[in-house]
């Protein structure tokens, strides 16, 4: 029996999923009625990651081909370097929050995919970018939601 891509895949989002519960549970704020705290929407995505992983799985069991197109190392790099900078990015929130790792991790990773791609950027584009992103998720969880991110453990 041939290994599909669509195998590789689905297992490879299962356990980043899990990976990503493992890590999320490290979070000191309990989930409550009142206040869901920081980590439901990682754990919603993570859920979400092991179902579709499962999915993708179960199906590319059910194909009778196997794809000709594969990733290339490029492109296992790259999801491999993605994997690193969001389990570095989870850790990074317990000690020094959101307001710091966040536009952190959005300015490196447009910049590594800007690189990747063959596209000029330029730096200060990255860094409204990083910004902004950040802002727009803060003002989502904060004012809108009523809802605390991680200040990290040196700030408290």
């Amino acid at each position: 029996m041939k290994v599909k891509r669509d195998q590789i895949t689905g297992l490879a989002l299962v356990i980043l999923g899990i990976v990503m519960l493992v890590l999320i549970s490290q979070f000191k704020k309990p989930i409550t009625a009142e206040y869901p705290g920081p980590r439901m929407m990682p754990g919603i995505a993570a859920i979400g990651m092991i179902i579709c992983g499962l999915g993708i799985f179960v199906n590319g069991c059910r194909q009778k081909t196997a794809d000709k197109t594969v990733i290339t190392k490029a492109g296992m790099l790259r999801v491999v370097i993605t994997f690193a900078a969001l389990c570095l990015y989870i850790l990074g929130m317990q000690y020094l929050g959101f307001l710091i790792v966040t536009p952190l991790l959005v300015f490196g990773l447009a910049v590594y995919f800007a690189k990747a791609s063959h596209v000029e950027v330029k730096i200060w584009v990255c860094i409204v970018f990083a910004v902004a992103v950040t802002a727009i998720i803060w003002a989502m969880y904060v004012p809108l939601f009523g809802m605390e991110l991680p200040v990290g453990s040196l700030f408290e």
